[in-house]
């Protein structure tokens, strides 16, 4: 039963973002004028999110770029000082620390939104109008996450990267010149495509998941923490799982 059950949640939350996606661009080949609301959910997931972030993705840098110039030429290991900076940075830590974050924001908002709006029967009235859910609901809400999850990894590893230029500025690890000539000369392709597919999915799953939760919120206001707390759980163990299979996948591969 408990497999069931997860296979039918996998499903649910596959149709919502496959629904999503074909609503969005629906919305840009029909009617252009609807396009504020994907905007305004951009602006929601990613501004507020500076903040923390900014200050995350600084001390991640700082610390990335201490350890790696002290520990690895201990090892013998100069060499690998800049793709392992990278590949920690850009591949593994920035991509799901912003996911976390934006999962403390976004999914809990979405559930809590979505289901303060099926108590006050503002859903069943919009289904009684004949209106879809997803055109308008859905859609800016999941667009709005991909595109913040997005833009806010390359600014984890942006700003990642001046905390490290900082620590390496005042030679607390590494000389500031060795440090950008090993990341010049480290960077490939892969290391902004890996980025982007795990920053679009991480997106999906986020929006996926709280939109599913506060659609599931009964007429009970008792059920809007319970779906909230779950939407945080599941967010956070999906996408663990899709971090741990996908670094594996790309690793083989890459």
């Amino acid at each position: 039963m408990n497999f069931f059950k997860i296979f039918f949640y996998l499903r649910d939350l596959a149709q919502i973002i496959l629904t999503g996606l074909y609503d969005f661009f629906l919305v840009l080949l029909t009617r252009r004028n609807a396009l504020p609301l994907f905007l305004n959910q951009i602006l929601f997931n990613g501004l507020d999110a500076l903040p923390i972030l900014t200050v995350v993705s600084f001390l991640v840098g700082m610390g990335t770029v201490a350890e790696a110039g002290i520990e690895l030429p201990k090892l013998g290991v100069q060499n690998l000082v800049g793709p392992i900076i990278l590949h920690i940075i850009l591949r593994i830590v920035g991509p799901f620390t912003t996911a976390l974050i934006v999962t403390a924001r976004t999914a809990s908002s979405l559930t809590v939104e979505i289901g303060n709006m099926r108590i006050s029967g503002e859903l069943d009235t919009i289904e009684m109008m004949g209106a879809n859910i997803s055109y308008f609901l859905l859609a800016p809400r999941l667009f709005g996450a991909i595109v913040s999850t997005v833009a806010l990894s390359l600014y984890f590893a942006v700003i990642a990267f001046l905390g490290g230029l900082l620590i390496a500025f005042f030679g607390l690890s590494m000389p500031i010149v060795s440090l950008i000539r090993a990341l010049e000369t480290s960077i490939n392709l892969s290391d902004l495509l890996i980025p982007l597919v795990e920053s679009i999915t991480y997106g999906s799953i986020i929006a996926a998941v709280g939109s599913y939760h506060g659609l599931k919120v009964g007429d009970s206001p008792a059920d809007v923490p319970q779906q909230t707390t779950r939407a945080l759980v599941s967010s956070i163990v999906l996408c663990t799982l899709f971090s741990t299979f996908f670094l594996v996948f790309s690793s083989v591969l890459f």
